[in-house]
């Protein structure tokens, strides 16, 4: 759930709230809500390190005679809100931004949580900036693929009572196939999205790592080095761009090369997905195959049906959950999931 603190000052303009705002990082923003005609919307968000998950939303607004009655007369008052996937520095910096606000401008504020005049308690995330970084990575990637496959589409229902009759061949028309299809190179790039930025992510943080970069005679054009000296790409992206990871082996060599990590050896288990159990790795060699000749040859399956796209969705979400099993419990040693 998300939480809101919400400060009436007993001194405060609102250029006054504005700037202590700019001051603690917040820039102006946009806000799907309604609110009082004046106010002023603002956000935090903290990129170094992967400290901030969802960041700190401020509005400056003038509050209602009802709630004045609660919090104090002011003619502007400053609204906070984290949301539930906040992280301990969002949550702590939401803190800070009110406390700082209460001893400048003083008066009163209430926590939806914790009540009144009272700070939200901060747990501990014991996650270094490479698990909070996968973690980041993870959800993003995952969220998308199975809200993709929660809205797949049915099939035309009657095509579909065709399957299994000797008027099947029809069946193959269903146009929804051909989305079916479309959706496979989208899987493919949430695979190779999490396992390029977990690459990255691991290039970044291990000191060891780190020194080799240093010895690496890895050529650089001069398009990356100006990108470089500009702060627009980093070493890491780079030695990330030698390697394709939307090929087996071309990613299983960037992270032996970098890390001594078998991802064949992870991938090469038999799973259940759909109906089927075989080698995870055989799986994904032939969805990878799919997707090149969809990309390339711009050919359709016509045998592709729902249940085989969820079978192509279901294989990238447990890949990238076997991995991050691994990362947890044999190389990190630590949690980086929730």
């Amino acid at each position: 759930m998300s939480t809101e603190i919400v400060l009436h000052p007993t001194r405060a303009s609102k250029s006054a709230l504005r700037k202590l705002l700019a001051d603690l990082g917040f820039h102006r923003a946009d806000h799907l809500r309604d609110w009082p005609t004046g106010s002023l919307h603002f956000a935090w968000f903290d990129h170094i390190d992967y400290k901030s998950f969802d960041g700190v939303e401020a509005t400056i607004y003038p509050p209602s005679q009802e709630k004045q009655k609660e919090l104090g007369v002011c003619s502007w008052a400053l609204h906070t809100r984290t949301r539930a996937r906040a992280s301990s520095a969002d949550k702590t910096h939401q803190n800070h931004v009110i406390r700082v606000a209460r001893r400048k401008f003083g008066g009163n504020f209430y926590n939806d949580w914790y009540g009144k005049n009272r700070y939200t308690k901060i747990h501990d995330d014991h996650r270094d900036a490479r698990c909070r970084g996968i973690h980041l990575t993870h959800t993003w990637i995952t969220e998308g693929l199975q809200l993709v496959r929660f809205a797949l589409p049915e099939p035309t229902a009657v095509l579909e009572r065709l399957v299994g009759t000797k008027l099947e061949p029809l069946s193959t028309l269903d146009p929804t196939r051909v989305l079916y299809n479309a959706l496979v190179p989208f899987a493919i790039s949430g695979f190779e999205s999490f396992f390029r930025q977990c690459f990255v992510i691991l290039l970044q943080y291990d000191s060891g790592v780190q020194s080799r970069l240093q010895e690496d005679r890895g050529k650089v054009t001069m398009q990356d080095a100006i990108r470089l000296a500009s702060r627009e790409r980093t070493v890491e992206k780079i030695v990330a761009d030698r390697y394709s990871f939307q090929n087996l082996g071309s990613m299983h060599n960037a992270y032996k090369t970098w890390f001594a990590i078998d991802t064949w050896a992870i991938f090469r288990k038999r799973k259940r997905v759909g109906r089927r159990i075989a080698f995870l790795d055989e799986q994904l060699q032939k969805i990878l195959t799919t997707r090149h000749a969809v990309v390339h040859g711009f050919e359709v399956d016509r045998e592709l049906r729902k249940e085989g796209i969820e079978a192509v969705l279901d294989a990238i979400l447990l890949s990238i959950e076997m991995f991050v099993d691994y990362l947890e419990n044999d190389y990190i040693g630590s949690p980086i999931r929730d």
